[in-house]
């Protein structure tokens, strides 16, 4: 599948891997990218790619994905303008293990909202939509229990769970849902989890933070695997990417 002439939005847009996976799709040629993120003013990577991919239109929205009403008028937008939508990348994140009301809403909650404006703005079999690709980013830590952050854990195996649901048994939408889930990557994300203020309380071994089987991979390399998963997998599939490595998560087969 080729990018060229699509129309991409992203959430998480100004964090690092939100950044690398807008990098990615500005050298595939989409013609238009939507760069969400939280910051009220326009980050400077965003003027940055503006300068650099000239024939691409790059526009900046500041949303706070936990506001329902500031996904819906960033999506009206498209709406209204009757321009279609092609790719969704859901990937804003935040790590802090002592306010898991914030990062349930964020983590979750925001991918959930976004993801169901994004279906029903692409959806074929209402007449409206073209059809197009939602890409949900969670993380290693959805696949298995870490007890050492348990409240990021539960966010990313329900970013899972639902793009799963979601995706099983609806090809009638026209809508190809996928999961990418990096391994540890370099991110400010990354350098909290190793901050006793946003650490578990109930955890008792020090320096969590430096205990991980794997070194952190670039960001550009969760960019680039992102792509390759829009452009190849199939519907529903979980894939990850860790210390630069990239395969397909079999997981058991989704309950009617």
């Amino acid at each position: 599948m080729s990018f060229v002439h699509k129309v991409a939005l992203v959430t998480g847009a100004a964090g690092a891997i939100g950044r690398a996976i807008c990098e990615e799709l500005l050298k595939s040629g989409v013609k238009r990218l939507a760069a969400v993120d939280l910051h009220s003013d326009k980050p400077q990577i965003v003027t940055d790619w503006t300068n650099k991919y000239r024939e691409t239109t790059i526009k900046y929205f500041p949303v706070d994905v936990t506001s329902l009403e500031d996904l819906k008028q960033c999506y009206e937008t498209f709406t209204e303008s009757s321009e279609s939508l092609d790719i969704v990348v859901n990937s804003a994140g935040i790590f802090n293990e002592n306010d898991y009301r914030k990062v349930v809403d964020v983590n979750l909650s925001g991918i959930i909202g976004s993801s169901l404006l994004a279906i029903e703005h692409m959806r074929l079999d209402n007449g409206r939509g073209k059809g197009g690709i939602v890409l949900n980013v969670a993380s290693v830590a959805g696949l298995s229990p870490f007890s050492s952050v348990p409240i990021y854990s539960t966010t990313k195996h329900g970013v899972i769970a639902f793009t799963r649901s979601v995706a099983h048994r609806r090809e009638n939408l026209g809508v190809k849902l996928l999961t990418l889930c990096p391994g540890t990557t370099e991110s400010r994300l990354l350098d909290r989890v190793s901050m006793p203020e946003y650490s578990f309380k109930l955890y008792q071994e020090p320096e969590i933070g430096g205990k991980t089987e794997y070194p952190p991979q670039n960001p550009s390399v969760v960019g680039k695997a992102a792509v390759k998963v829009m452009q190849e997998g199939k519907n529903g599939s979980v894939w990850i990417i860790n210390s630069g490595k990239m395969y397909e998560k079999i997981l058991p087969q989704v309950k009617f």
